[in-house]
């Protein structure tokens, strides 16, 4: 109960001053973070006492991201994304399966208890950036459209297209460990794909239906309507991965079908939902912050040096070839390389499997190497938002109208 009243008390200061701190570069994952290792280090609080933090912090990360998911998911812009999908699919496409690729080139160099599936692994969930982390870019109107946009929805996506490739190399991981036949746990990955992706579509549908018919009757008002649909993503994530499916997939195909079917009315209808992520994500980095100083004792020079290569040259190279041919500058290549931080949807995935998966005899360097890379990302891409954003910004204006980065972005 202590520590929910210090994350509340910690969570209200932030919130009356957000708008001054986000301008100095204090960004709310990086609050909580400090908040949490703070009362650790001060010994308000043993984040030890009550057991493992996982069996507390997981259900907690795997809700947030269940809102977070469906939210993002419902705000893509289809049709948008159907007319100027030049960048994003650059980005989703060969960048992330690139990233993917060298990260588990760098893992097996690296970190040589992990074999190559487990890299596979430690990459897939190190590939989803997290738009949170990078908010002072992607709000900053200074940053041409096409930038933002392209940001956004990368963001918005690439989380939901890690999961399947996280599922198939934590199967083949499990199968080289020899704990079950192959052909048992390929069918047990496509299960979880296949329910998953079947049931977002049926609820996504069923919802947004639902969401129409009952404003168009004046049954819901819009504020119930927003806490209708934070429910129907939470119950969707849970019933899915009782099933036998992947919730994950569940709620991001689910929110895909739900804002396809709202069109311009998703917005409204997951606002709630957004902003319920926003405050169950926070506490989930003020635990964070609550275990980050025992996690020091176990980071190792390697494990180091791949966070800081997750960041850089594994996330920015696979950038840089995808966007060969694009027209744009090097300087934008490079700014889109740069802002691609790692946050809550990295942290649930290695949550997830540490939870699924603990047979496997390198999951503990796993998860902690994801832990360092986001912890990593939330200081360097949260000090270096908004000033880089407003330099990029500033030598944008000068572009002339042909430059691809200047294009109008599409609204409809």
């Amino acid at each position: 109960m202590l520590a929910l009243g210090i994350f509340a008390a910690a969570f209200a200061a932030y919130e009356l001053a957000a708008t001054r701190l986000e301008g100095i570069g204090a960004s709310r994952p990086m609050a909580f973070l400090v908040a949490g290792a703070l009362a650790t280090l001060t010994g308000a609080l043993d984040p030890l006492s009550g057991g493992e933090p996982r069996g507390v912090l997981l259900p907690l990360a795997e809700i947030a991201l269940a809102l977070v998911l469906f939210a993002d998911a419902s705000r893509v812009n289809l049709s948008w994304l159907r007319r100027d999908y030049g960048i994003p699919l650059r980005l989703l496409g060969p960048g992330m399966l690139m990233t993917i690729g060298l990260g588990t080139l760098v893992g097996a160099l690296l970190l040589g208890g992990l074999d190559w599936w487990e890299c596979a692994a430690l990459a897939a969930i190190l590939a989803p950036t997290d738009a949170a982390l990078g908010a002072a870019v992607v709000e900053n109107e200074r940053v041409p459209g096409t930038v933002r946009q392209a940001l956004s929805v990368e963001a918005g996506l690439n989380d939901g297209l890690a999961v399947p490739f996280l599922l198939l190399f934590v199967t083949g991981a499990t199968v080289s460990e020899g704990f079950e036949p192959g052909s048992y746990w390929a069918n047990t990955a496509l299960e979880k794909i296949g329910i998953g992706a079947l049931a977002g579509i049926i609820v996504g549908m069923i919802a947004a239906q639902l969401a129409l018919r009952g404003r168009r009757a004046g049954w819901a008002s819009g504020v119930s309507e927003q806490l209708a649909m934070a429910a129907v993503a939470v119950a969707l994530f849970a019933f899915t991965e009782e099933l036998g499916g992947s919730g994950l997939i569940a709620v991001y195909v689910g929110g895909l079908a739900a804002g396809s079917k709202l069109g311009d009315d998703s917005a409204p209808a997951v606002a709630f939902t957004d902003e319920e992520g926003t405050l169950v994500g926070a506490f989930v980095f003020f635990a964070l912050g609550l275990v980050a100083v025992d996690l020091l004792d176990g980071i190792s020079l390697a494990i180091a040096a791949y966070a800081l290569l997750s960041l850089t040259v594994i996330r920015m190279l696979p950038v840089a070839i995808a966007m060969i041919g694009s027209g744009l500058s090097a300087r934008t290549v490079a700014f889109v390389g740069w802002f691609g931080p790692r946050g809550l949807a990295s942290v649930v995935l290695a949550l997830i499997v540490l939870e699924q998966d603990t047979e496997l005899h390198s999951i503990d360097t796993v998860v902690l190497t994801t832990l360092v890379t986001v912890i990593l990302s939330v200081f360097l891409h949260g000090l270096s938002a908004g000033p880089l954003a407003d330099r990029y910004g500033a030598w944008a204006r000068r572009l002339p109208p042909t430059a691809p980065e200047t294009e109008e972005v599409a609204t409809e």
